[in-house]
């Protein structure tokens, strides 16, 4: 999950800075925090209902055998689950906006070549010949 999230908002500050090159740091930065906001959320719920699906038949077993909750957090496995699903969604929030700081320092002020901007006005031939050179 850790990496769809750092490609997603790679890739999709890769496509603005691409189609808006005169962006500065800051925008594009802010470009790739506003990716990243709206994919973490729904990765950090997906994470805890993906944790929480694997125990919830264990939690309900012991919840009706009489054992206290606090007891159950106690219990190694369970508390380790309950660790794993804290780290993950630690990682999932921490690395949308590294990966939006990184993309804004190295993507931004890039000029585009002069065989994409051959490529885009349709004139593929050239695009290739210069990239060639």
């Amino acid at each position: 999950a850790v990496i769809d999230v750092a490609i997603d908002v790679a890739a999709a500050m890769n496509e603005v800075a691409s189609k808006r090159p005169d962006l500065s740091r800051g925008e594009l930065t802010l470009s790739g925090l506003r990716v990243g906001r709206a994919m973490v959320s729904t990765m950090i719920t997906t994470l805890l209902m993906a944790y929480m699906s694997g125990y919830m038949s264990l939690l309900m077993v012991l919840l009706s055998k009489g054992i206290p909750p606090v007891q159950i957090l106690n219990i190694n496995f369970i508390s380790a689950e309950i660790l794993k699903t804290v780290v993950g969604s630690f990682g999932l929030v921490t690395v949308a906006p590294f990966t939006a700081l990184c993309g804004g320092l190295l993507l931004a002020g890039r000029r585009p070549s002069d065989a994409r901007l051959a490529a885009e006005k349709g004139n593929a031939a050239e695009g290739w010949q210069a990239e060639a050179e």
